[in-house]
C-alpha cells in the first residue's frame, strides 16, 4: 500500500520474518547501504554505534556523483557534496521491536515501523515525514515525495531479501 497525505508519504510491504529481524536490520547502520533504494548510501558508516538507540547520532557516506539529470538527483548529490558526502542522523524514536525513526540536518524523518501478522509475517511500513523540514517547497519541487515513494518500495523489497525472503 502507498499513500501520500499532506507531507508524509508512507509505503508498506509483509515480509515473512519476525519484527524482530527486520528491526535488527534497521538498527544497524552497517546494512543501510543494503537495504537502501535510492542508490544514495554508500558504504561504510562513517561514525556512530554498531546498534542503533534512542538518541543516537550516525553517519553514513553518500552518493556525490550524478545518477542522471533529474531535478531530484541534482539537490541530492549538492546537498551531499556540501556536507562532503556525509549525512548525519540522529534516532528520534525507538520502540524495539515495533518502530525506529531518524532525522537528519534537513528535518525530515525516515521512520519504520514493524505490524507482526503471525509469529513470521510482519507489515513494514516506512514513512518519510518532511512535515517538519526546513524547505519543504524545495523537496515537493524536486519531486522528492514522488521520486522516494519509488525508492521506499525497492528499499522495502531489498530489506525482505537481507532478512532472507522474497516474497
Amino acid at each position: 500500500m502507498i499513500r501520500t497525505e499532506g507531507r508524509v508519504v508512507v509505503v508498506e510491504r509483509v515480509i515473512d520474518s519476525t519484527a524482530q529481524e527486520i528491526f535488527d536490520v534497521l538498527a544497524n547502520p552497517a546494512s543501510h547501504a543494503a537495504i537502501d533504494g535510492t542508490g544514495a548510501v554508500r558504504d561504510p558508516v562513517l561514525a556512530g554505534p554498531t546498534r542503533l538507540h534512542l538518541g543516537a547520532t550516525f553517519t553514513m557516506r553518500m552518493r556525490t556523483r550524478l545518477p542522471n539529470l533529474a531535478l531530484s538527483s541534482l539537490v541530492q548529490v549538492a546537498v551531499a557534496l556540501t556536507h562532503r558526502g556525509r549525512l548525519t542522523n540522529v534516532v528520534r524514536e525507538f520502540d524495539e521491536p515495533r518502530r525506529i525513526a531518524w532525522r537528519n540536518f534537513g528535518r525530515h524523518t525516515w521512520r519504520y515501523e514493524l505490524e507482526p501478522l503471525t509469529p513470521t509475517r510482519t507489515l513494514v511500513r516506512e514513512t518519510f515525514d518532511y512535515s517538519t523540514n526546513i524547505a519543504p517547497w524545495l523537496l515537493e519541487l524536486a519531486r522528492f515525495p514522488s521520486v522516494n515513494r519509488r525508492a521506499m518500495q525497492e528499499t522495502l523489497d531489498r530489506l525482505a531479501v537481507v532478512v532472507g525472503t522474497s516474497a
